[in-house]
């Protein structure tokens, strides 16, 4: 949980970057930010530095902080990585799960579910990570795990796509329900089969959708 002030106001600009709430390219006016979040100018100044040392935001002479635009080489070699990891991580996860550990995430694909009945895209983009960071914790792979974890980080604001594309909302749905099927199984092949095939769908969808964003925004980069 923030700690302070500008750890607070970090948590809500990054938050809204990965929602989709700050696009690609959205100009950071620091005196708004401050009165939309009901708080001074400093801890937004400072929030924004860090997210810029992070890659969140640029700052460019005579335009001022923008939310950084997404670069389409960088997401494709990020999403290749998560491609090539993931399944590992979910296959091994099977090994020492728990029906306690399936309830949880039974339990975070109906608060999904709840998410789409309540046309809560950020929300249901919220549990999909924690679903997804819960099933590959369950693996004793814990420096495989953290390097996801940072790759994911990495590209956090693919979040977005399901704000302008809700239907895959539901297409995770059914892939999410056919994961735990196989935890059930105890099924390391499914698991690991079912996990490539949603990285590699969710990967195309993402992809097409940023390039053809790049024909219409320079918040896109190629």
């Amino acid at each position: 949980m923030p700690t302070t002030r500008t750890e607070w106001v970090y948590e809500q600009l990054k938050e809204a970057m990965m929602a989709g709430k700050l696009p690609p390219g959205e100009r950071l006016v620091v005196d708004q930010l401050a009165k939309d979040l009901g708080t001074s100018s400093i801890p937004v100044r400072e929030a924004i530095r860090r997210l810029e040392a992070e890659g969140w935001v640029e700052n460019t002479p005579f335009v001022g902080a923008r939310v950084a635009p997404v670069r389409v080489e960088e997401f494709s070699e990020l999403f290749t990585i998560r491609l090539a990891l993931e399944p590992i991580l979910a296959r091994t996860a099977v090994r020492g799960v728990t029906d306690e550990d399936i309830g949880r995430l039974e339990q975070l694909v109906d608060g999904m579910d709840e998410a789409i009945e309540q046309n809560d895209a950020a929300e249901f983009s919220r549990l999909n990570y924690e679903f997804h960071r819960s099933l590959y914790e369950l693996s004793p792979w814990k420096e495989l795990f953290r390097i996801v974890m940072g790759v994911w980080e990495r590209c956090a604001r693919s979040r977005w796509v399901f704000i302008h594309n809700p239907a895959s909302m539901h297409t995770s749905q059914q892939e999410h329900r056919a994961m735990i099927q196989a935890l059930r199984n105890r099924d390391e092949d499914a698991l690991e089969r079912l996990t490539r095939l949603q990285k590699e769908r969710s990967m195309s969808g993402y992809m097409s959708f940023v390039q053809e964003m790049a024909h219409q925004s320079d918040a896109i980069k190629t």
